[in-house]
């Protein structure tokens, strides 16, 4: 008898582990930064649906941080969740959002605005660096300095 129900647990987690994995598959992308005229690939990293993107660099006026904290869709769009700096400006999302004010920066949370991809252009004056889950996956030096780049997520 415990024969018999060791093997059937045995049989259950076996199929519980392998429906994890097949299920697991379809959360998997990948994050392709590319030239954006060209469209050549320059990087490319891993990630989850469901993972946090967060975009810094030091603003080329005001010599300022700023960031934004994407979310990854299940569409495979990125979902701009808050942004931060230290100051207002032209562009500014300042009417989505809940505010605070925090270690000198403004910050708005909940913003919930979709994009497809997200576009810049690389400097490394700037000291871009992108974040995913507060793990560094881009450094200011990993792309050319003073080219136009496009962030999409693809299904790997």
């Amino acid at each position: 008898m415990t024969g018999k129900l060791l093997a059937a647990a045995m049989m259950i987690l076996a199929g519980t582990f392998t429906a994890s994995l097949f299920q697991s598959d379809e959360e998997h992308v990948r994050l392709i930064f590319e030239e954006a005229r060209t469209g050549e690939v320059l990087l490319e990293a891993e990630a989850n649906k469901g993972d946090r993107l967060t975009f810094s660099w030091i603003h080329s006026v005001e010599k300022t941080p700023w960031n934004e904290t994407y979310e990854i869709q299940e569409d495979n769009s990125l979902l701009l969740k808050s942004t931060s700096f230290a100051s207002y400006g032209a562009g500014v999302p300042h009417q989505k959002g809940e505010m605070k004010i925090e270690n000198g920066l403004i910050t708005y949370d909940n913003i919930d605005e979709h994009i497809d991809n997200l576009s810049w252009i690389h400097s490394h004056e700037a000291n871009h660096e992108m974040n995913l889950n507060n793990e560094i996956i881009l450094s200011v030096n990993d792309l050319p300095h003073h080219e136009a780049i496009r962030l999409t997520v693809k299904k790997r």
